[in-house]
């Protein structure tokens, strides 16, 4: 009886943040600040004109001034081209951002099954509470989309790590693929995987991994260099839709700005001892 009372509980939680968050979308919130532009200035020109002309749109995706890949967006210019409104597509891509809570809960039990679920649980919860996460689910972003299958192929990392089988290492890269595909920053993903799996597998299994991964990555350069779509460099909206800012290569700022978030997420390891 404790244990339906203690579930029924987090259950009501996690319905009364999903409120919130739905809340948050017809008052059109963005905490973030950055969403509602990126939604209205890039993402939505392009899911208008993908509906109506895919190929012209691709060929053409450099010049909308979008440094993100397009093939969440083809998904979403679907939904356009079958007649569903803009709304139903931001309110059906705020549903889908739900599995990023139930992918990550999957992690943590996982990972840490001595721990209370009920803990774990509470902790998933709290990216409810995220400015990040409230904008682009509300505002929709390929970034949180690719995070998911990101966090999917973690999960299938880890089953690896507790039983080395194949098939887990197989998902592990095919949906680390997927989330390259939907977001581009996660490719850089495959160094750390590999590494590991340099200590667990076969070099004949190794050396078919990366050549499956070479041949997966040939579409998006044949797309970027033999086209010449190279959307990487493009020059995105700013606060104002005619403010364009460009692709930095200020490296003084990039130490200073990456060296300082990689400070305070190394903070909790710095000052444990045991660490050391």
């Amino acid at each position: 009886m404790k244990l339906k009372s203690t579930f029924n509980y987090y259950g009501l939680l996690a319905l009364f943040l999903y409120i919130t968050l739905v809340f948050g979308f017809y008052i059109d919130e963005n905490l973030n600040l950055g969403a509602m532009g990126d939604w209205i200035h890039t993402d939505l020109p392009v899911i208008n004109d993908l509906s109506l002309n895919i190929k012209k749109t691709l060929l053409n995706y450099d010049s909308y001034g979008h440094r993100h890949s397009p093939v969440y967006l083809i998904f979403l210019s679907l939904f356009k081209k079958i007649g569903l409104s803009i709304e139903n597509i931001r309110f059906l891509h705020l549903n889908l951002s739900l599995l990023l809570i139930i992918s990550f809960y999957k992690c943590l039990i996982f990972k840490f099954d001595k721990v209370e679920k009920n803990i774990l649980l509470l902790l998933s919860l709290t990216i409810f509470l995220s400015p990040t996460f409230r904008s682009l689910a509300i505002w929709p972003s390929s970034r949180l989309i690719g995070l998911i299958f990101f966090v999917i192929s973690t999960y299938e990392f880890l089953k690896f790590l507790n039983d080395p089988k194949k098939i887990y290492m197989w998902k592990n890269i095919i949906f680390l693929i997927i989330s390259s595909y939907v977001s581009p920053n996660f490719s850089l993903f495959i160094i750390f995987f590999v590494y590991h799996y340099l200590k667990k597998v076969s070099f004949k299994d190794l050396i078919i991994l990366l050549l499956f991964c070479f041949i997966s990555s040939i579409p998006a350069f044949y797309y970027i260099f033999i086209l010449d779509v190279n959307f990487l460099l493009a020059a995105t909206p700013g606060v104002s839709e005619l403010e364009k800012v460009s692709l930095s290569f200020n490296f003084s700022n990039k130490i200073l700005i990456i060296g300082s978030i990689l400070f305070f997420h190394l903070m909790p390891f710095l000052i444990n001892k045991k660490f050391f």
